[in-house]
């Protein structure tokens, strides 16, 4: 196809597309000002979009999170007013599946390894039909995982003055299946749990975490500018 260029009205070349030079052609020529800053624009557009997708998707995860510690409290608080024992600690298992164990009922989650009651305490919860979308681990032989990594673990045990059962939400330590006590939550992470399930304070309620490094100097606030990960607990 033969190309048509056009011409001044003197008949000489339009000015605004220069003559090429020896050995040049039209098509030889590079992108204009204009079109580079079109491409960059259209870059900038298309690296904007893919960051607001990943943080969308980050935002869904943490609420997933958040939902899930809401749900795992309110099943376990439901076990109790069912059955009048503590899930794991029930003696009765066995009634609400068949490879559920007995508790020793002394109203603590108590044991050790892979028959310790913290662990059979999710069996008990989701035999009950109190959880049905919990991750849980092949058998239940370790804790189930949270949708943020590391794993849930139920614990009897007292943290600042308060006695009772706490889910304690971090990361197995290296070379056991029971016991995660590494810090997993990111400051922010924490602080969002800490806000819509208590009262926003990192030292005081029924969130709590015991990581220094989380919290502001002296104060009991977190410490929303910190890098380190948190050790968090929530009182059932």
């Amino acid at each position: 196809m033969t190309s048509i260029r056009t011409r001044s009205a003197a008949g000489h070349p339009d000015p605004s597309h220069p003559a090429a030079g020896p050995g040049i052609t039209e098509d030889d020529r590079g992108f204009t000002l204009v079109e580079v800053a079109i491409a960059l624009v259209v870059i900038a557009l298309l690296v904007g979009t893919v960051l607001q997708a990943q943080g969308m998707v980050g935002n869904s995860r943490v609420q997933a999170f958040v939902s899930e510690v809401g749900a795992i409290r309110t099943a376990f608080s439901q076990f109790q007013e069912r059955y009048g024992a503590l899930p794991g600690d029930y003696q009765d298992g066995p009634i609400l599946a068949m490879d559920a164990e007995r508790g020793n009922g002394d109203g603590t989650l108590s044991g050790s390894g892979a028959d310790q009651e913290s662990l059979e305490a999710w069996r008990h919860l989701t035999a009950a039909q109190f959880l049905t979308n919990l991750k849980m681990s092949p058998g239940g032989t370790s804790a189930p995982s949270t949708p943020l990594g590391g794993q849930y673990q139920l614990v009897s045990a007292t943290v600042g003055a308060t006695s009772g059962v706490w889910l304690r939400i971090g990361s197995m330590t290296t070379g056991s299946t029971t016991g995660n006590s590494t810090p997993l939550l990111t400051v922010d992470q924490a602080h969002r749990l800490d806000v819509e399930l208590d009262d926003g304070l990192p030292g005081t309620g029924s969130v709590v975490t015991s990581t220094a490094a989380c919290q502001g100097t002296g104060s009991n606030i977190y410490n929303l500018a910190a890098t380190d990960t948190c050790l968090v607990q929530v009182l059932m």
